[in-house]
């Protein structure tokens, strides 16, 4: 289950008799049409034990077009349900859900009496009717990102690989509520003696058990470590903050970036589970029961939870490649997504009307795939939960086996070759590909666009300036210089626009050298950001339309007017659908040429976006507008 680029779940409560509660939850970034807070009916239990949902419907509050504040906790109270939520850092809202016009309606506000630091998370329990304990989880108040200004290029991390900014901490503080009267009825305290729970932490959570096993506070972070702290002890020192574990030996991570956790259990059970959303799918962690000799709990692996009727969902910012993956003569999806998984969807039905079966995790020497940075990443070590794998399915060796190349947030292009066969793949470890013996630099998150030309792979990328730059395959693992990419009159294609802007805005293209208009000759499909201007700052696409206000589908078609030997490129015109613009997300997009449907008017084309959708659009639908149209 997924709302929009990632999910702020807000909590669960019993709207009405069922086994599990609904979840609320907010839609806080991506498309602005989808944006707010949202409602899911609990449906049912499939049969491999995972919770099933309604598709979310839109919840009215209190502050009206506008997101409710992100710390905030929806809960039962009684046979009521309410929302708590601390707004600009200082107020203390609570609202009543009328079920009747699917809306929260506010009751009243305070202002909290007290010192407090900048809320990253909330909790509420109840202790009786009237009065309630919020407890605050609260970052340190250090700045993340380093000194900078307008337009610097220069790395986070100095010339060591340190990074000059801080990673901001947290510790944990409570005070109480008459809810009847809503008044603060005690101060503001620290219930941890320093604030060092966690690096950068995102949401707090009370459990707890039938027989006191497990009594205390989950901890989530942005990177998705969930610490434990145990509620007995009245003041807590960091070595008797614990992680959560999966087993006697092993730490539990959240599978995504940005973990948020919200209180969750069945009707009439204690609260020994919870839900944690974030960028990605909402999962569902139950208590196994038994703790570590160490007084670890332990959770059992977390099933992703699931919507009823959904669209196919890839993972946020998925990269599909429509190939035959398993070799049965079908089209499947293989696709990347920004936790770094490669994921398969296989084709149940025909090329011509496809019936994709759930995802399975493509593994790569064994193991699933899961590439992620590590501390170093454009964008500082926060974001070193994100992957964003963006792979090119392709024969790279000419043995007739499919293999993966791709690019990501490590800013390096790598291949796993296919050691399987056809019908069963199995790819090899990465390894990163070479120039001169060095690795092959370029720009992050770019699928690169492969071709074979006169018997030769042609690899195209984004350079470190941010040029299109052709490569020619050496040996499975080595590739020469080929040149700039260049357009009909010789000038170089970039997509940096006029804009002063951050590191992380360069590279996110997603090519593929693909005969569109079918001419005999290879064009390039390019998937960009709303902010990229190819081929030139001044004249490029789509920024230039861009800042018209003029939104649509972040997708180009560059024709090759020269020969597949000396390509030479037009300006690009972008697409849209029977001449009207379909805005799907700021980030970038990921288009792929494919024969899937109906192709009797030339290739289709499928797009992933920034909701780990993936669209699907007949060739007779698809027209193009250029700069100047």
């Amino acid at each position: 289950m997924f709302f929009s680029l990632s999910n702020n779940p807000q909590g669960s409560a019993f709207v009405r008799n069922s086994e599990y509660p609904d979840i609320f939850t907010e839609a806080v970034s991506g498309v602005e049409l989808e944006l707010g807070l949202y409602r899911c009916q609990f449906r049912y239990i499939d049969d491999k034990g995972r919770l099933v949902y309604s598709a979310p419907v839109k919840v009215k509050h209190p502050w009206g077009e506008k997101i409710p504040p992100a710390p905030g906790r929806i809960f039962n109270l009684g046979k009521e349900v309410i929302g708590i939520w601390i707004d600009s850092g200082k107020n203390v809202v609570a609202a009543r859900f009328e079920n009747d016009k699917e809306e929260f309606v506010k009751i009243d506000e305070l202002s909290i009496t007290g010192s407090i630091k900048p809320v990253a998370g909330i909790e509420v329990c109840p202790l009786t009717n009237d009065e309630l304990e919020i407890i605050l989880l609260c970052n340190d108040g250090q700045e993340y990102r380093p000194a900078t200004f307008s337009g610097d290029t220069q790395s986070y991390y100095d010339g060591a690989g340190s990074y000059r900014g801080k990673l901001p901490l947290c510790g944990l503080y409570h005070f109480k509520i008459n809810f009847k009267l809503m008044e603060q009825v005690s101060a503001v305290e620290k219930i941890t003696f320093k604030d060092d729970l966690a690096i950068s932490a995102s949401r707090v959570v009370k459990v707890g058990s039938e027989n006191e096993m497990l009594d205390g506070y989950i901890v989530t972070n942005t990177l998705g470590v969930m610490k434990y702290l145990p509620a007995k002890d009245k003041h807590a020192i960091l070595s008797e903050v614990r992680h959560v574990f999966k087993d006697e030996r092993t730490v539990l991570y959240h599978p995504t970036q940005g973990a948020k956790a919200i209180p969750f259990a069945p009707a009439g059970k204690p609260q020994n589970e919870f839900v944690a959303g974030g960028e990605g799918a909402l999962y569902h962690y139950q208590f196994s029961g038994k703790m570590t000799k160490n007084g670890e709990p332990i959770f059992n692996e977390p099933k992703m939870i699931l919507q009823e009727n959904a669209d196919l969902y890839s993972g946020t910012l998925s990269v599909p490649n429509v190939v035959d993956w398993d070799g049965d003569g079908l089209l499947d999806i293989v696709s990347g997504n920004s936790e770094g998984r490669l994921l398969f969807f296989k084709n149940n039905g025909s090329d011509i009307s496809p019936d994709f079966a759930f995802p399975e995790e493509i593994k790569s020497a064994g193991n699933p795939i899961l590439f992620r940075p590590g501390y170093n990443i454009v964008q500082g070590p926060l974001e070193s939960a994100w992957g964003y794998l963006s792979p090119t399915v392709y024969d790279w060796n000419n043995d007739g086996l499919l293999d993966v190349i791709f690019s990501g947030s490590r800013s390096k292009h790598e291949v796993m070759l296919n050691r399987g066969t056809k019908e069963k793949p199995n790819l090899e470890a990465p390894v990163a590909l070479r120039i001169d013996n060095m690795e092959l630099p370029g720009t992050w998150r770019v699928r690169p666009a492969i071709a074979k030309i006169n018997g030769r792979n042609a690899y195209v990328i984004l350079d470190t300036e941010d040029a299109l730059h052709l490569y020619w395959q050496v040996d499975d693992y080595t590739v020469e210089d080929g040149g700039k990419v260049l357009m009909k009159d010789g000038t170089t294609i970039t997509h940096r626009s006029t804009l002063i802007q951050p590191l992380g805005q360069r590279g996110r293209a997603k090519l593929q050298l693909i005969d569109w208009d079918d001419d005999g000759v290879l064009d390039l499909i390019i998937g960009t950001s709303k902010r990229s201007s190819f081929p030139h700052p001044d004249r490029g696409m789509p920024f230039n339309r861009f800042i018209k206000n003029e939104l649509g589908l972040q997708v180009l078609f560059m024709r090759n007017v020269g020969t597949n030997e000396n390509m030479k490129f037009t300006e690009p015109v972008q697409f849209q659908v029977n001449g009207k613009d379909l805005y799907l997300g700021t980030h970038e997009y990921a288009p792929f040429a494919c024969k899937l449907g109906d192709i009797s008017n030339g290739l289709n084309l499928i797009v992933g976006v920034e909701s780990g959708k993936t669209y699907f659009f007949e060739r007779k639908d698809l027209t193009t507008i250029g700069l100047n149209d």
